[in-house]
């Protein structure tokens, strides 16, 4: 409903969008880039924390996602060095889909106007809530028959990354299917350090 109904900023409380350009400025003004655990370039728009933060929250539980489009450009412009590919959004948990009805990773593909695939699927329930850190590392993934072409270029994206448990098992689990992961683009990272790879997990191809 931006654009129809009067709104305020939900950083600054600005008149007249959810998201001002200021304030969508500031949160993206010195992305963040460092690498996964499997050495596969990771970008983040900026930090989980302040007016981002507070974007993030409201586009996944208040249905602002008037916030996402207006990031659209950002994102756009985070994965452009990574060249053409296809977007892959990360699969949301079976209770915030169930929760919100949307998955906030696809709206981020959507936003960034590149063909997209959604075809990652959870092994498990999905939710990080009320897990210990070294449990939210243990984490699995796999394709559905719609993913891309083998040998297709991809860019995972995500709302936020913390652990890099649920980045590792994407970026593994488009491996297995052949797919070449060539970066992840996320909103925020929180404290994100990656994790060593494990001895025997596939790297990526």
């Amino acid at each position: 409903m931006d654009g129809i109904f009067d709104a305020r900023c939900v950083a600054c409380g600005q008149w007249g969008t959810v998201a001002c350009d200021r304030c969508v400025h500031q949160w993206t003004a010195e992305p963040r880039h460092t690498a996964t655990a499997w050495g596969v370039p990771l970008v983040a728009l900026g930090d989980y924390r302040g007016g981002l933060r507070s974007a993030i929250l409201a586009a996944k539980h208040r249905g602002a996602h008037a916030i996402i489009r207006r990031l659209g450009t950002p994102l756009r412009s985070a994965i452009r060095p990574l060249g053409d590919a296809v977007v892959i959004p990360m699969p949301s948990s079976r209770s915030g889909f169930r929760a919100r009805g949307y998955g906030l990773s696809v709206l981020m593909a959507r936003a960034t106007g590149m063909p997209i695939a959604d075809c990652l699927v959870m092994d498990d329930a999905g939710s990080q809530r009320g897990r210990h850190r070294d449990e939210r590392r243990v984490r699995t993934m796999h394709l559905a028959a719609r993913r891309p072409a083998v040998g297709t270029r991809v860019v995972i994206v995500d709302d936020v990354v913390t652990t890099g448990a649920s980045v590792d098992a994407a970026i593994a689990a488009c491996c297995e299917c052949g797919l070449r992961v060539v970066g992840v683009v996320v909103l925020a990272s929180a404290r994100y350090s990656p994790a060593p790879v494990r001895a025997g997990r596939l790297p990526p191809s």
